[in-house]
């Protein structure tokens, strides 16, 4: 995956120019403000193993640094480019420093923003909303793989499941990837209901491990509190992605 950053903008210019002659071809997307942090993974150019994530927030050229055993945040200021060392809280790259913590925080956040968003997309059928939502959505669900395993220190925190290839999205507002995927949802009222469940669990999810493990001074720095979402995060990008042939989510009223 290659470096975006603040140039998503323009990456997504370019795809649209290359796809705009079969546009027309394509299903209608409506814009509308993407709650997002903008996650951007690099990886070695030579060995192509994962190095780091960035993390960019509102519209700066400002961002974070997490790897899985350092972080730092760079600033662009009238007096050039300030880097800040977080190092990690002690030798054990696995627990979370109260600076990756905040990290974390601020972009789960966004995500239980947006997922809030799609809940109410699917349940109201609003599939234009949908289709433009899939030109970000899928990039940020990868970085958030590598972004969980960088602080994590392991790249088996999350299931391979979890983590979406290349191949299965385009970061383009004209995809047919988009028309397709989401077509399936609209074929299938079951799929619907099973995703508004799991993004609900999900948000459920996101907002227990902020109160007991990123927002909670007192938290054990020996304890994972992240368990159920890492399982809820699964099974979102799981059905996502229409690869849910065993997924089972919660019944009305329970939890994971």
């Amino acid at each position: 995956m290659s470096v975006v950053g603040p140039k998503t903008a323009l990456v997504l210019a370019f795809a649209i120019a290359a796809c705009f002659a079969g546009a027309d071809q394509l299903e209608k997307r409506t814009e509308f403000p993407i709650a997002l942090a903008r996650l951007s993974v690099v990886f070695n150019n030579e060995t192509h193993a994962f190095q780091h994530v960035r993390i960019y927030y509102d519209n700066t050229t400002n961002y974070v640094v997490i790897s899985p055993l350092s972080a730092y945040m760079v600033k662009f200021t009238s007096e050039g480019r300030e880097k800040s060392e977080y190092p990690k809280a002690s030798q054990q790259g696995y627990l979370l420093s109260a600076f990756e913590a905040e990290q974390l925080n601020q972009v789960c956040k966004s995500f239980i923003a947006t997922l809030d968003e799609l809940q109410g997309d699917l349940q109201h059928q609003q599939w234009d909303r949908c289709l433009y939502l899939d030109a970000f959505l899928p990039r940020f669900l990868k970085g958030y793989f590598y972004l969980y395993c960088a602080v994590r220190n392991s790249m088996t925190a999350l299931p391979i499941a979890a983590c979406v290839p290349d191949t299965a999205y385009e970061p383009s507002i004209a995809s047919p990837q988009s028309d397709e995927r989401i077509g399936r949802w609209r074929s299938d009222p079951q799929r619907i209901i099973k995703l508004r469940i799991i993004c609900e669990e999900l948000i459920y999810q996101l907002k227990k491990w902020q109160d007991k493990e990123l927002t909670n001074k007192r938290r054990d720095p020996d304890t994972n509190y992240g368990k159920k979402m890492e399982e809820a995060f699964t099974l979102f990008v799981k059905l996502y992605f229409n690869q849910d042939s065993d997924v089972t989510v919660p019944a009305k009223g329970k939890h994971l």
